[in-house]
């Protein structure tokens, strides 16, 4: 099987850096790369089977069992529900989503024996694909400052946008309700510690897992963050609050506030990690391919920076019509409508923050490289 395992690696390398050129070339992944990708996987499943169906009447010695097929269809699922999420956060395009579902669901076949497959295997990755994306970024913006021709004006000028980034964080923002939405996150977390530690089986080895938490929490915030300001779930997260400390006072008084503590150190390296992986990461990655378009410019398939977005959704003109817009771009009914809009501003020739499409697929094939090399994630370097 470990012959087999090398073909399929080497077919499968040659068909992501196909992907890769393609998506660089034109920051577009084809239909026709996924369908090539999903019938090489089909293939080698087939040439798997046929190994395993001989070693099962004895003519072959080494072979994948029966569980293994098992496994690999739990991981499948968890690629496959990661790569929608990712999607419908408006994070990735539809291209790179299919195209990280295929990587995903390619690793084991590369190497059966990878750690935290099947139920983590897919965090593994996507932790590679972000922390080596987000370290470039980084690392590549603060090198262009330092190559510019003044690189005092250009860190001052970033400066002054990341002051006005936290600004716009905080403005019109109640800190009453904000102090809310903590206690109700923290109910949240609160949530999962008792799960963690009263659960039993898969529940409990599921709940144990912060970082997957973290991770469906980080990713949807845009979605799911006003839930957290709902006035319903003030209330329903305030009466479970008094009924968790009185009951737990007199019930389970050690683990009271252990479990509490937990939730409350949750909370905070959640937020830490939203204000920089999301806010300010999310900022900095767009400064550069922020670009400014008149209606006359606009056309579908344009992708709003996360600012624009956020603007638009929060506009109650246009009813909710760009509550969702992917990372596709907007269609031409979006297109239409912000037309209108823009053409009863009271303004010259107003403009639209718009980004131009990142080529990803670069760093998800990298990230897989990574994980298999690697057989962790790079985060543990930072612990």
């Amino acid at each position: 099987m470990k012959n087999i395992s090398l073909a399929f690696l080497a077919v499968f390398t040659a068909w992501c850096v196909s992907v890769v050129g393609r998506d660089m070339a034109t920051r577009k992944i084809p239909n026709a790369h996924i369908k090539a990708g999903i019938k090489i996987f089909a293939g080698f499943i087939a040439i798997f089977l046929i190994y395993t169906a001989m070693g099962y009447v004895g003519r072959a010695q080494s072979f994948m069992n029966y569980n293994f097929y098992l496994l690999l269809a739990v991981h499948v699922f968890w690629s496959v529900l990661a790569g929608i999420i990712l999607w419908y956060a408006e994070i990735w395009p539809a291209g790179d989503a299919k195209f990280f579902i295929l990587v995903s669901a390619s690793l084991p076949l590369a190497n059966p024996a990878l750690r935290n497959f099947p139920n983590y295997l897919f965090l593994n990755l996507l932790i590679n694909i972000f922390v080596a994306a987000a370290l470039w970024a980084l690392g590549s913006f603060l090198a262009s400052g330092f190559q510019s021709a003044s690189p005092e004006d250009f860190f001052t000028e970033l400066w002054g946008d990341i002051k006005k980034r936290l600004a716009s964080l905080t403005e019109g923002k109640n800190k009453l309700f904000a102090a809310a939405s903590i206690l109700n996150m923290g109910f949240l977390f609160l949530l999962q510690q008792i799960f963690a530690m009263e659960a039993r089986g898969f529940i409990s080895h599921f709940f144990s897992r912060t970082n997957i938490l973290f991770f469906f929490m980080f990713i949807l915030w845009d979605k799911i963050g006003v839930v957290f300001a709902n006035k319903r779930w003030m209330y329903i997260s305030a009466a479970s609050y008094a009924v968790y400390f009185i009951g737990g006072f007199f019930l389970f008084p050690d683990h009271l506030w252990l479990l509490a503590i937990g939730a409350v150190k949750n909370v905070f390296r959640f937020s830490v990690l939203l204000f920089f992986g999301r806010f300010m990461l999310e900022f900095l990655m767009e400064k550069k391919d922020i670009q400014f378009l008149t209606a006359r410019e606009l056309e579908p398939g344009a992708v709003l920076s996360a600012k624009a977005a956020r603007m638009l959704k929060d506009n109650a003109a246009f009813e909710g019509a760009f509550d969702d817009c992917f990372r596709d771009g907007l269609d031409a009914e979006q297109i239409t409508l912000l037309k209108d809009w823009m053409a009863q501003l009271k303004v010259q020739e107003p403009k639209i923050e718009v980004v131009r499409g990142r080529p990803f697929a670069l760093w998800i094939f990298a990230g897989a490289v990574l994980s298999l090399l690697l057989d962790s994630n790079i985060a543990r370097f930072f612990k």
